[in-house]
C-alpha cells in the first residue's frame, strides 16, 4: 500500500485554503487538490507492506511524544517543476516545530528499517498539480494563523479521478 505521514491543518486554516484555491481557480489552469487533501507531508513512505502498518503505528506514537501542539501560519505560494506543468503550493510556516518533528519522524523511520523519500522537507500543502503559471500573474494568499495537533498514518488510493486519503493511524500531540 502507499503510505505517508502528515500533519493535519486546524479547520481554519483549511478554510482559508479553500478559498485562496478557489480564487487560483479563477487565475490558473490545472488540476487543483481537493480541500479534503490538504495536509503538510513530513514523511512520503511510498509502497510499502500493509502487515507494517501496526509497527508503523507504534513508531509514529513514538516519534510524536513530547510534542505539543505546533503553532504554524500560512505563508507565501510557491510551486515545483516547469512553470507550465508545476506543483502549486502555499507554505505553512512554524518556528522551527513542523521541521523537528518532520525530523524526529525520519530518523525513527531510518531507525526501524522503512524507506521514505529522503528530499528535504519544506513545510507545505499542494493546492494545484500541473498548473500552468507561465503567466505568472498569481493572486496573493490569505494568511491565516493556527496550530498542528494531529499526525496521521496515510494510505493513498491513486486509482479514482481525485487520490483519495485513508487514515490508518493519528496521534494527537500533547
Amino acid at each position: 500500500m502507499r503510505l505517508f505521514i502528515a500533519a493535519e491543518l486546524p479547520q481554519e486554516q483549511l478554510e482559508v485554503l479553500s478559498e485562496t484555491s478557489a480564487r487560483l481557480r479563477d487565475a490558473v489552469p490545472g488540476r487543483y487538490v481537493p480541500p479534503s487533501n490538504f495536509h503538510v507531508t513530513l514523511a512520503f513512505l511510498g509502497e510499502t507492506d500493509g502487515s507494517r502498518v501496526a509497527e508503523l503505528a507504534e513508531l509514529l506514537d513514538d516519534a510524536c511524544a513530547g510534542f505539543e501542539p505546533i503553532p504554524v501560519t500560512l505563508g507565501a505560494l510557491g510551486s515545483f517543476g516547469k512553470a507550465r506543468r508545476a506543483t502549486l503550493w502555499q507554505a505553512v510556516e512554524s518556528d522551527g516545530g513542523l521541521e523537528a518533528l518532520a525530523d524526529a519522524i525520519r530518523r525513527r523511520l531510518a531507525h526501524g528499517g522503512f524507506s521514505y523519500d529522503e528530499k528535504g522537507f519544506l513545510a507545505h500543502t499542494t493546492l494545484m498539480r500541473s498548473a500552468d503559471i507561465s503567466r505568472g500573474e498569481l493572486p496573493m494568499p490569505q494568511v491565516a494563523w493556527g496550530s498542528v495537533e494531529d499526525v496521521t498514518l496515510f494510505k493513498s488510493d491513486l486509482s479514482g479521478k481525485h487520490t483519495v486519503y485513508t487514515p490508518l493511524h493519528t496521534v494527537r500531540l500533547a
